[in-house]
């Protein structure tokens, strides 16, 4: 009866110990994206979707959900290989001198958040949690270590200068204090494949959940037979491509000689 006792009294103290050193944030994510698909045809001039989610407290918990709360939204694009080459001026012609290759880049990038990534949590924090486009980019293959910062500061400048990477601080806008919405434009260029938009919520700096959706992007119609064409069959696809172009041609002739 006495060690029945000391083994109660030892299970209440450990749970009321674990009353302290649990979390003191039991909110968890819930997000959503408004499409599952964004189709593209000839009349493509960039498509949009959109996120929203609400801030709720862990099931079967009491507690009220308290903000204020931060988001970031990462979203990525299906890995791809890049290659970034340098020209210099050679006996008076600019040639490739220097070149760096990257595997498993993603093919699009964006990053959308309630306020500046800073002001949100740490650059290490970011760092850990891998939400920077610099994060992503590990499998580099160079014959000049020393120049891989350089040449990945002029892929991230290339991927910007072409609308597929990019950072959208302050557009993550609480409706109250728990729902969420935002809006992702993407471009007329994005590529096909399998995206997956991941949102981080924070407070105070600290994480307290993430949830992660994917959608997809697929050409459809006449252009997806072309474009499956042109990938699987190149040498068919070249030989009618050649073709057509020899009939437009003969074609345009006879009808502007009558």
């Amino acid at each position: 009866m006495k060690i029945t006792h000391i083994v109660l009294s030892l299970i209440g103290a450990l749970v009321f110990g674990f009353s302290f050193v649990s979390p003191s944030y039991g909110q968890r994510l819930v997000s959503k994206l408004s499409v599952q698909e964004i189709s593209i045809n000839s009349t493509f001039t960039g498509g949009n979707l959109s996120l929203f989610g609400n801030v709720e407290a862990q099931l079967g918990d009491n507690v009220k959900t308290r903000g204020p709360f931060d988001l970031i939204v990462m979203v990525e694009g299906p890995a791809v290989n890049k290659v970034v080459r340098e020209k210099s001026r050679q006996m008076g012609i600019w040639l490739n001198a220097q070149q760096v290759q990257y595997s498993g880049v993603p093919a699009y990038f964006h990053i959308l958040s309630t306020q500046a990534l800073t002001d949100i949590t740490s650059e290490e924090k970011l760092a850990e949690l891998g939400i920077s486009l610099q994060s992503q980019i590990q499998n580099i293959d160079s014959d000049s270590p020393e120049n891989e910062s350089r040449f990945t500061d002029q892929l991230i400048r290339l991927m910007g200068r072409d609308d597929i990477y990019g950072q959208s601080p302050h557009v993550i806008s609480f409706h109250s204090d728990t729902f969420y919405s935002a809006k992702l434009d993407l471009p007329s260029n994005v590529p096909n494949g399998t995206y997956l938009a991941t949102t981080f919520l924070f407070k105070n700096g600290e994480l307290l959940d993430r949830n992660a959706e994917r959608f997809f992007v697929r050409t459809v119609g006449m252009e997806k037979f072309i474009s499956d064409s042109a990938r699987d069959f190149p040498a068919f696809y070249g030989i009618v491509t050649v073709l057509l172009a020899l009939f437009t041609g003969w074609f345009g002739g006879v009808v502007f000689r009558r």
